[in-house]
């Protein structure tokens, strides 16, 4: 090949591996590395691409496609999973995480009963809720359901977390006039104390109704920017709380929630550096968890310490009761 010619795939080898390592470079130091990380599933794509055609010509440059997929092969295994979900029926520690969108869905009717409904019918031993902001009659039905005992808090008391187990202390990263917060308890469950973290990190407030035609994209998109790169570095900042308190307990930790962030990014590397994550266990696909225009984005997760063991996972994605879809997942812990 001429030096000509090597020179447009020496450029792309360059600029997939800088879109690569976009997730080793804190928001807060380079505060556009987690927009450049959001173009890492289209990168794989393209390389994927090349890597067929090159076969189809048969091409030597589909080693260096190939090469670059294997590269890669990170960010398919936190975004896709082929895994068979467990039995739902097992027994142990189940938790449900759900954003519930204030009990506030507009496609939605009556959906607080419907809410109130899911939790009662799945019957989770622990139940983590988001932008929960409920009303008395809400909140007392919820802990009637399984006479749960409950911890509140967060701006509003936007966070809620429902427990079968004995609570035996609780708190908050942030001041409760904080709307994204991390709220945390300790469980007494049989002998042991467990930590769970209930998390709802900084979210980009970006309208998916403005940005689905070329004409949307094109008149938003300094906005869309500025409130993504903003968003991105507030979570980077969030996550390393997180991450320093809770490796700071000497309680096996559960961590659940919505993260407002995609697998391709840097604040999700971090968790997962501590944490195993539930759905790249025993997830099915892409696992979407957001229910609106963006498609295919899993924000919401469950990342648990190596102190429990994972029966069983799955996302519901046929509750159409949120913005959001809610995660279950079923837990043992080790004696």
């Amino acid at each position: 090949m001429k030096p000509v010619a090597k020179l447009p795939v020496i450029i792309w080898v360059f600029l997939t591996l800088l879109v690569y390592s976009s997730v080793l470079i804190s928001p807060t130091t380079f505060r556009f590395s987690g927009l450049i990380s959001f173009g890492i599933p289209f990168v794989l794509l393209l390389n994927l691409l090349f890597l067929i055609i090159s076969l189809a010509f048969k091409s030597k440059l589909g080693w260096v496609a190939f090469i670059l997929i294997v590269c890669g092969w990170p960010f398919i295994n936190v975004g896709v999973s082929f895994n068979s979900g467990g039995d739902m029926t097992s027994d142990g520690i189940k938790v449900l995480n759900f954003n519930i969108m204030r009990f506030n869905y507009s496609h939605t009717k009556d959906v607080n009963r419907k809410i109130i409904s899911f939790i009662e019918e799945n019957d989770a031993d622990i139940v983590c809720l988001q932008e929960f902001a409920a009303t008395t009659a809400n909140y007392e039905a919820i802990k009637r359901t399984h006479s749960y005992e409950v911890f509140l808090g967060g701006y509003s008391n936007s966070f809620a977390i429902f427990s079968k187990y004995p609570i035996v202390t609780g708190g908050a990263l942030y001041d409760a006039g904080v709307t994204n917060n991390i709220l945390f308890t300790d469980l007494q469950i049989g002998p042991d104390t467990v930590r769970v973290y209930n998390v709802h990190l900084e979210s980009m407030s970006i309208n998916p109704e403005t940005i689905q035609t070329t004409d949307g994209i094109k008149k938003e998109y300094e906005s869309v920017k500025n409130k993504f790169i903003k968003a991105s570095v507030s979570r980077a900042r969030q996550v390393k709380d997180l991450v320093e308190h809770s490796l700071k307990c000497k309680y096996p930790v559960l961590i659940t929630g919505d993260f407002n962030d995609v697998p391709f990014s840097y604040n999700y590397f971090q968790l997962r550096k501590h944490y195993s994550n539930a759905f790249e266990k025993k997830g099915k696909v892409l696992g979407a968890t957001f229910n609106n225009k963006l498609p295919f984005l899993r924000i919401d997760n469950q990342f648990y310490s190596n102190e429990f063991t994972l029966k069983a996972f799955k996302t519901i994605n046929n509750v159409y009761y949120s913005d959001h879809f809610p995660l279950i997942g079923i837990y043992e812990l080790s004696r």
